[in-house]
């Protein structure tokens, strides 16, 4: 695999993101890191869902995390 095709995408569900300190400290450690792409799925509640897209993202990414909270 080439490594300048890595990419990581995160998914982010938190219902209250703000008052989270482990996710938040997670994601300001890694939001400026080249090859990570966070997507906050709470803040794109009101997006239309696009298959081809979604589709794309994940083919395209070497990893990806599902981070939310555990109760």
């Amino acid at each position: 695999m080439n490594k300048d095709l890595r990419k990581v995408v995160i998914l982010l569900a938190h219902p209250n993101f703000k008052e989270s300190q482990a996710n938040k400290a997670l994601l300001n450690a890694v939001k400026d890191i080249e090859g990570i792409a966070i997507f906050n799925l709470y803040e794109m509640q009101d997006a239309t869902f696009n298959v081809d897209e979604w589709s794309k993202i994940i083919s395209d990414a070497s990893a990806i995390i599902y981070q939310f909270p555990f109760y």
